[in-house]
């Protein structure tokens, strides 16, 4: 019973993650934590959801323990590098980043190969001083683009998102934001459609690979409509 319990609480958790949810996400994870502190899935999926609420310092402790805990892997290494570009540290970024892309899961043909072209550009970010000045400014206005959207400045928004992206190819976050204000806010499926693909090809995730559904399914749509205003073809 208690087994059945703690994947319940993890499905929800990882459910609401995906959703945007995070407060929720935590929640249930904190559940979770209750019942078993120091597994993997507890300390990786609190490190990243902390990492996701902006509280850098709260990710980087689950995120250690678990690499004391379980040693080196693929995605504590990621994850870890994540956490320095967020945070500032340009040389642990950068020495994350190409520990990560050492190992088998991320080459060619392994299981995390998609990663790899986020994990290269970000490393050729962090190995030059003026691209990671960029990124910096890119994080900044992220952070204004949010506060504009939130403030009910759609438009103000759009374009403070598609510069953050402009100065940080990488800022993957600004992409999906930028598609998702041109899509429900600016009625233009079609450049949301390619902002996210943009973003997917960066993350590829299932909240973002749903936005590029839904893009697409706008497009559908009006095509339809369109057609049918045109009526049927005279002979």
């Amino acid at each position: 019973m208690n087994t059945m319990f703690s994947g319940f609480y993890e499905r929800f958790g990882l459910n609401a993650y995906v959703q945007g949810d995070l407060a929720r996400a935590e929640k249930w994870f904190r559940r979770l934590e209750a019942r078993e502190p120091d597994s993997i899935r507890v300390l990786r999926n609190l490190g990243v959801i902390r990492l996701a609420q902006g509280d850098t310092a709260g990710a980087l402790r689950y995120l250690k323990r678990e690499e004391a805990l379980y040693g080196a892997s693929f995605h504590r290494h990621a994850a870890l590098a994540d956490l320095a570009y967020s945070s500032g540290d340009r040389k642990e970024a950068g020495k994350r980043y190409a520990l990560a892309l050492a190992e088998p899961e991320a080459a060619p043909g392994g299981r995390y190969a998609a990663s790899r072209a986020l994990l290269e550009a970000r490393l050729a970010i962090a190995s030059d001083p003026a691209a990671w000045e960029k990124s910096r400014a890119s994080m900044l206005l992220f952070a204004e683009a949010e506060a504009r959207r939130d403030g009910g400045e759609p438009e103000a928004a759009y374009r403070l998102f598609r510069e953050a992206a402009d100065l940080d190819p990488t800022n993957w976050p600004s992409l999906n934001n930028a598609g998702s204000l041109a899509l429900n806010a600016m009625d233009d499926p079609e450049t949301a459609r390619e902002l996210f693909s943009r973003a997917l090809s960066l993350s590829p995730g299932s909240q973002v690979a749903r936005n590029l559904e839904l893009a697409g399914e706008a497009i559908a749509r009006r095509d339809k409509e369109a057609g049918r205003r045109k009526g049927p073809r005279k002979e």
